[in-house]
Order: structure tokens, then sequence, then C-alpha cells
């Protein structure tokens, strides 16, 4: 069975069942290794869209340029956060996790514009970390970002889409804001790192709104 097809078997069974965590180097295949937490049947449209994501971001083939490397690995994390978004906005019932949704639609796929400029964009993209690292360097942060994403809370049964959202948007964002720490410990682009100091201050105040909301619950 190839990579491909694998991945779709997994993500049909609402299971992803891989052998290391983090984007695959270019010079390697990676696998990941997390269980979900509900049957195929059971599996929510926000669950859905955090598979795909995370099936996009596993299949990235890291440069070993720090810069360009955070920039692909985040367009994909955001595109997941605004998926999760216009679900919330389509199916959710509190006024206020969906006017958080609108915000976080809105910033994101600006966001997402910028990074994809920045990928598309001409320039010198020297290797300065090795993807295949994993326990230190940017190797180190990108790996754990993933991990970070895998270990999801496991959804209520019953739950609301509300309380589905704010559960997955609070690791998702925990990840992001990782991955851009790091970016200014590693990177080097001016612009980049502007952006990244902007979504640790964004995501880190919706990170304390999504707990508050849910210690009311």
């Amino acid at each position: 069975m190839n990579y491909l097809k694998f991945l779709s078997v997994i993500l049909i069974s609402g299971l992803c069942s891989c052998q290391s965590n983090g984007p695959k180097s270019a010079d390697e295949h990676s696998s990941h290794d997390s269980t979900s937490h509900a049957s195929s049947s059971e599996r929510t449209e926000m669950a859905i869209v955090m598979d795909n994501m995370m099936k996009d971001m596993h299949q990235a083939e890291m440069t070993g340029n720090a810069d360009l490397d955070f920039a692909v690995m985040m367009k994909s994390h955001h595109e997941g956060a605004v998926e999760m978004a216009e679900e919330e906005l389509k199916s959710g019932k509190d006024e206020a996790i969906k006017q958080m949704a609108r915000e976080i639609a809105g910033a994101q796929k600006t966001e997402i514009v910028e990074l994809e400029a920045f990928i598309s964009s001409p320039k010198n993209a020297a290797k300065n970390y090795d993807p295949a690292t994993k326990n230190s360097g940017f190797g180190k942060v990108m790996d754990k970002s993933m991990k970070m994403m895998m270990e999801l809370p496991e959804l209520a049964a019953g739950s609301s889409v509300d309380e589905q959202f704010v559960a997955l948007m609070i690791p998702h964002h925990q990840s992001a804001v990782y991955m851009a720490e790091g970016l200014l410990q590693y990177g080097k682009d001016p612009k980049l790192m502007e952006m990244a100091k902007k979504m640790i201050a964004d995501q880190n105040r919706e990170i304390d709104a999504f707990k508050k909301w849910s210690s009311a619950r």
C-alpha cells in the first residue's frame, strides 16, 4: 500500500496511526503515531478538519531553512483554523465564540496571503537547520509543535459545536504559539518574525478567552 493510500484509509477509519512525529525532511518519509478519540461514525466536522490539516502538515517536505519551513507549515496550520472557524460560524450557537471565530478567520486569512507571498517569492533559502534532528534546534521546535496538536483532548459525547471548537482550538493555538516562538529564536526574515510576534500576541489572548469561556460552563 503506498503512503497516500495509507493516509486515506486512516482518515476514513477515524484513526491516524504512524511511526514518528513531525513533518518529513526532503530525505525521509515520516509517519506519525496518534489515536483518534472517536470511531469513524462519531467523527465530527471539527475533528475531520484537524485530521486533514495534520495530513497536509505531515506530508510537507522540510527544506532545512527555518523561515521557509515555518511559512509552509504555518500556512497549513492557519488553513485548518480557518476551516474550523467557518464550521463554528455555520453550526455554532454561542455568539461570543462565533465572534471569536470571525476574528480568527479574518486575521488568519490575511496571514495566509502573506505566508503564500513569502513562500512564492524568490529568496536565498539556505539550509540553516537539519529537519531530521528532532532533539535540538528548529527541528525540535517543529517536531514538538506537531506533537502538541496530536495530544488533543477527548471530545465529550454530545458536546456542542461551540464546545468542540473551543476544545480543539486551544491546543491548535498553543502549537502555533510554540512554533512562532521557535521562529523568533531561529528565523532570519524580519517581516516573518514580525508576523510571528503578532501571532503570539493574538493567539495567546484568544487562548485565555477560550479557557475563561470553558471554565464558566
